[in-house]
């Protein structure tokens, strides 16, 4: 485990495998390395070794984080820094903005963004799924849900930090 990140650890393929403290391995054998994890409701989940990205945030720099989302289902964001749970998530309905400000910290961190999604518009009777994510650029983060479609644009995070 790195300095910057004591809760991580490199999956084979170089993947982080984040949360270490906070989650074990799934015990079902999907090919995919998953991870049992809390959703956006704090319901225990899967998660891929995709679902999370990450990047290390300088000291005293605010972050911004401006979401857009190009689906019909529900999404959201739960963000992580340091491997805690940050009070706000971001999301496509009303419950969840779709902006936030984290405030400047005096030391460095890593700030983790996991992305999920329901198989349809808000239902509080459907589980929340992880979905699969890649960095865009440096500064774009990006979700493909369930629907295969594989665009990485059902949820999409810009961060810019000042």
């Amino acid at each position: 485990m790195s300095e910057r990140c004591k809760t991580c650890a490199l999956t084979e393929t170089g993947a982080a495998a984040i949360f270490g403290l906070a989650s074990t391995p799934s015990q079902v054998d999907t090919g995919i390395l998953m991870f049992s994890h809390f959703d956006p409701e704090g319901t225990a989940s899967a998660l891929t070794s995709t679902s999370a990205l990450s990047l290390i945030i300088p000291p005293e720099a605010t972050v911004h984080l401006y979401a857009s989302f190009d689906t019909a289902w529900e999404q959201a964001v739960v963000l992580y820094l340091d491997g805690e749970r940050y009070a706000n998530q971001l999301g496509s309905y009303v419950m969840r903005p779709h902006f936030l400000a984290i405030p400047p910290q005096t030391v460095q961190y890593e700030l983790t963004l996991v992305g999920w999604h329901k198989r349809s518009n808000p239902n509080a009777s459907l589980p929340w799924v992880a979905s699969r994510g890649r960095r865009i650029g440096p500064v774009v983060f990006a979700w493909d849900d369930s629907a295969e479609d594989e665009d990485y644009r059902d949820t999409r995070i810009k961060l810019v930090t000042s």
